[in-house]
C-alpha cells in the first residue's frame, strides 16, 4: 500500500500523528485551520474506510472499488461539472458571475469543520504549501488528501461535497477490507 500523501514527505501515520502534536505549537489562524482541517478530512476517511481506519492510502483495485462506490452514489444527486482555478481550487460558479445552473450543484461553501469549507480548505493547503518548515510539509499532507480524495470522487477537481452519514456507512459496508 502507498502510505506517502504525495507531494508530502509524510506518511498517512506521520501525517496524523505530526498534527496531534502540532497543536500545541500552532501560533495562527491558519496553521491552526490547516490542522484543524488535516484531521477533519481524516476522520471523513476513517468513516468510509470503517473497520480499522483511515491508515494508509488504498492500493488499487481496493480504491477503484471505493472510488466507484463514491461515484455511484453520488450519481444519484446531479452534479455539474467542475472549473479549477490556477491553485487546483474548484471555482463556486453560483456568484452573480457564474452560471446560475450550477448554484445547487457544486457545494463548495460546505463545512468541512468549524472554520473552513472545502473550497477555502483548497486555498488554505496551497497557502500553507508555499510556507516554510513544518507548515509547508502540512499544506502539502492536505494537498496530498486532496488529491486522493478527488482520485474516490472521480477525478482533479471532483471532491467538492462530503457524502451523507448515510451514505458514509454504505461505502464503510462494502470497502475491501484490509
Amino acid at each position: 500500500m502507498n502510505q506517502q500523501l504525495s507531494p508530502s514527505e509524510w506518511t498517512v501515520s506521520e501525517a496524523r500523528s505530526l498534527t496531534a502534536q502540532l497543536r500545541q505549537v500552532a501560533t495562527t489562524g491558519a496553521e491552526y485551520d490547516g490542522i484543524e482541517l488535516f484531521t477533519a478530512l481524516c476522520d471523513y476517511l476513517d468513516q468510509l474506510y470503517g473497520g480499522s481506519g483511515f491508515d494508509a492510502l488504498l492500493p488499487e483495485p481496493d480504491r477503484g472499488a471505493m472510488a466507484g462506490l463514491i461515484q455511484g452514489i453520488r450519481g444519484r444527486a446531479a452534479t455539474g461539472s467542475v472549473v479549477l482555478d490556477d491553485h487546483g481550487v474548484p471555482v463556486d460558479l453560483s456568484t452573480t458571475e457564474g452560471d446560475p445552473a450550477y448554484d445547487t450543484l457544486v457545494r463548495l461553501d460546505q463545512p468541512v469543520n468549524a472554520a473552513v469549507t472545502l473550497a477555502q480548505g483548497r486555498r488554505l493547503a496551497a497557502e500553507l504549501g508555499e510556507s516554510e518548515g513544518w507548515q509547508r510539509e502540512l499544506g502539502r499532507a492536505l494537498h496530498g488528501l486532496y488529491t486522493y480524495l478527488d482520485r474516490l470522487y472521480g477525478g482533479s477537481g471532483a471532491f467538492t461535497e462530503l457524502l451523507t452519514p448515510e451514505e458514509r456507512v454504505l461505502v464503510a459496508q462494502r470497502t475491501p477490507k484490509r
